[in-house]
Formats: structure tokens, C-alpha cells, sequence
């Protein structure tokens, strides 16, 4: 007979969690692998007008769940402007990009398998600014498998 490990809930109050930033997006983790059976991590993402990364591949899931303002969200060749309620799931390694197009915009990311939270982590460590220095961003790039397509 199998022996099955209790978890403990996971009950934030809004602000609580690790807190981040990539190029300006603040991240605050929500719940990770190891509090969800190793199954995901789940962020909630604050960022500003004009902000996003730009088309770009990484292999694992991650899906959009809009809370406030709006995003440009381009999958593929096809772009859609995303509101509250929107929810968008992305295959991995589907080519993919977001631009935010209100004010602020606020989402939920989930990402699947949960270890790809570590690239987020090392991420918000050297571009935490709203710059790129891309000699110290691309070994983790490629540490991860996210390749840049424009």
C-alpha cells in the first residue's frame, strides 16, 4: 500500500508570496511544485504599458489567466487583445509573446512542469531592471531551452 504524503494548504493574503521582478514585471509566487504535488507553479504578474517579452520558445507549458487591463497576446502569427476573464494556454514550445496595452495589467501565470519556476527565479536574480544585458541573460536561456525568435 502506497503511502501518501500530507500536504498542508497553500493560504496567501493578497502581496504575500516570493516577490520578484523581470524587465520591470513584478512576480509574486503564488504556489509552487513543491506545494502542489509537483505538478505547477502559479504566479501573479503586475506590469506596465508596452511591457513584454518578445517572441520566444521554452519547453513548458504556460498559461494566461487576465485579472486587470489588457495584453496583446500573439501566438503564433495570430495576435488577440486579452481582457479580464481571458484565459490563454500555451503548448510548449509554441512560439509565443505578450505586450501589455492598458495602463497596468495584472494576470496569473501558470507553468508546467513546476521545475520551470527556476527559470523565472535566476531571471528575476539578472534582469531585474527594465534593460536586457544579454551576456549575462543568455546562458540562462539556453540553460532552460528559451530561444528568442524576433
Amino acid at each position: 500500500m502506497p503511502i501518501s504524503t500530507i500536504r498542508k494548504p497553500t493560504i496567501l493574503r493578497p502581496e504575500e508570496g516570493n516577490q520578484f521582478s523581470i524587465l520591470g514585471a513584478q512576480f509574486i509566487t503564488k504556489a509552487t511544485g513543491e506545494q502542489t504535488n509537483q505538478a505547477w507553479t502559479i504566479y501573479e504578474v503586475t506590469d506596465t504599458e508596452e511591457n513584454g517579452p518578445p517572441l520566444h520558445t521554452h519547453p513548458w507549458e504556460e498559461a494566461f489567466y487576465i485579472l486587470e487591463g489588457e495584453l496583446d497576446i500573439q501566438v503564433g502569427t495570430e495576435t488577440i487583445l486579452v481582457s479580464p476573464g481571458f484565459f490563454v494556454n500555451i503548448p510548449h514550445n509554441t512560439p509565443h509573446a505578450f505586450k501589455v496595452r492598458s495602463a497596468t495589467a495584472k494576470f496569473l501565470v501558470l507553468i508546467s512542469p513546476q521545475g520551470a519556476k527556476n527559470f523565472y527565479e535566476e531571471m528575476g536574480q539578472i534582469a531585474d531592471i527594465s534593460s536586457l544585458n544579454m551576456e549575462k541573460v543568455q546562458p540562462v536561456l539556453n540553460k532552460y531551452g528559451l530561444q528568442f525568435l524576433a
